[in-house]
């Protein structure tokens, strides 16, 4: 199955090295600056890094990801957290809450018609004054950065290829691990879909749904022509 990250679960965060700790450390000062209503979602958690932080910095967090073999990793390294299998549509069973994060791509993983009935599960989800905090591969990224290149790694006890296709919406992801199981190593592949949504796109969907005030940053600042990533903050 597309997108459910049945394989990469259990070494994830080994993928993700010291940048799974800068998303955290990013997170934690951004809902601090956005949000005096500590408690809030963190949507599409994965192996639950960034729902740990935030819990660690006081925060009450239910982390939400459906991938049930990253919410089993979640929970085995956690520390008493709430987690929920579910998408971001199912943020909406909850309430009054204050902060609502999507980290890594989350959006992007989300195909452009159902952009708008997302938003407004977070929305819903949000107290008045809330914000739903997110970041977005940009089409620069997914096209120029990424893009038809092959990119791997031989760690100690995996080694993975990562092949993509350029497609009219977005790009195909095809990694293909070689696991290490005693002596010999296990072959598995899976695939994941990001969605190259335009920043006017995204802002417009947001806006349709109903929040007032949406804020949009690069890495250093206002975003570039060349920028890779956007950081959106929307206020309810």
């Amino acid at each position: 199955m597309i997108n459910d990250f049945a394989c990469a679960a259990e070494f994830y965060d080994a993928l993700m090295g010291k940048t799974g700790e800068q998303w955290a450390k990013r997170v934690v000062k951004a809902v601090r600056k956005s949000s005096p209503n500590p408690y809030g979602a963190d949507v599409g958690c994965g192996t639950g890094k960034v729902t740990r932080a935030l819990a660690a910095a006081g925060f009450f967090v239910t982390g939400f990801d459906p991938s049930s073999e990253m919410l089993g990793e979640a929970v085995a390294r956690g520390n008493g957290e709430v987690y929920v299998l579910g998408s971001m549509k199912d943020v909406k069973k909850l309430g009054d809450l204050g902060f609502v994060t999507a980290v890594n791509d989350v959006v992007n993983y989300l195909r452009p018609a159902a952009l708008e009935k997302n938003f407004a599960a977070v929305y819903a989800a949000l107290a008045e004054g809330g914000a739903f905090l997110f970041d977005l591969s940009t089409p620069y990224r997914l096209r120029k950065a990424i893009g038809k290149n092959l990119f791997g790694e031989d760690l100690d006890d995996l080694t993975y290829l990562w092949f993509n296709t350029q497609k009219k919406d977005g790009v195909l992801m095809e990694l293909v691990y070689f696991i290490r199981q005693g002596d010999v190593y296990v072959r598995k592949e899976e695939s994941f879909f990001e969605y190259a949504h335009e920043c006017a796109d995204v802002c417009a969907a947001l806006e349709n749904v109903g929040f007032k005030k949406i804020i949009v940053k690069g890495e250093t600042g206002s975003p570039r022509e060349d920028e890779e990533r956007l950081y959106f903050t929307a206020i309810k």
